[in-house]
């Protein structure tokens, strides 16, 4: 089930244009993206993790670009920073001078089932997808009975994959730091939820993990 909240009419300035601002970023990230992933794949097509990674970072950036105007934003710098980097960090990983860990398959599949569970996590929460850590509204349904980030298991799941089949000291760094901006993103996102739905702190009692059932 998902519980409806109240949306005021009008949100403060300073978080329209920066929320604004964040969406130019994304479609700057997302030009980049197609550009730098669809050439590379182009150029090695039985590469199939290249086209994953294009496919998922783009439906990303092209949600994010939609979704619904928050309620309630965290403009805090950890927040925007984080943000920036996790809407941005596809730009800093390369196709070339990498090497495989397992085989195409592994990582193809691995990415695909996390496309598949973003997917379900993502039509869940429908138009309350965005980039600012901010209350868009309260979803438990789906995926969201399991974790309270599905959308960043499923980033997490195809990441891997991706990573086992195109590997660089380069790509792991990237990744790994993105994971800690991800980790700062859940924690402030929760803090805006729970301030601002008092149903929230029930929820948390409810679904205890974050990201990794049984672990965080």
């Amino acid at each position: 089930m998902s519980i409806a909240v109240r949306t005021p009419l009008n949100a403060p300035a300073e978080g329209r244009l920066t929320e604004w601002l964040l969406r130019s970023f994304a479609l700057l990230a997302l030009g980049f993206v197609i550009a730098r992933w669809g050439h590379a794949w182009l150029a090695e097509p039985q590469r199939g993790t290249l086209l994953l990674l294009l496919l998922a970072e783009s439906y990303t950036l092209i949600l994010v670009l939609l979704a619904r105007r928050a309620v309630q934003r965290d403009l805090s710098l950890p927040a925007v920073a984080s943000t920036l980097y996790a809407a941005g960090f596809v730009v800093l990983m390369t196709p070339d001078q990498t090497h495989a860990l397992a085989p195409e398959w592994l990582g193809a599949t691995l990415q695909l089932c996390g496309l598949l569970w973003q997917l379900a996590a993502k039509i869940a929460l429908g138009r309350s997808f965005g980039l600012l850590p901010a209350q868009r509204g309260l979803v438990l349904r789906g995926p969201y009975r399991l974790v309270r980030h599905p959308i960043y298991l499923g980033y997490l799941i195809g990441h891997v994959g991706f990573l086992l089949v195109n590997f660089s000291w380069r790509n792991a760094a990237v990744l790994a730091l993105l994971y800690v901006a991800q980790v700062v993103r859940m924690r402030r996102e929760e803090a805006v939820l729970c301030a601002g739905l008092p149903e929230y702190r029930a929820y948390q009692r409810r679904v205890p993990y974050r990201l990794l059932p049984f672990v965080y």
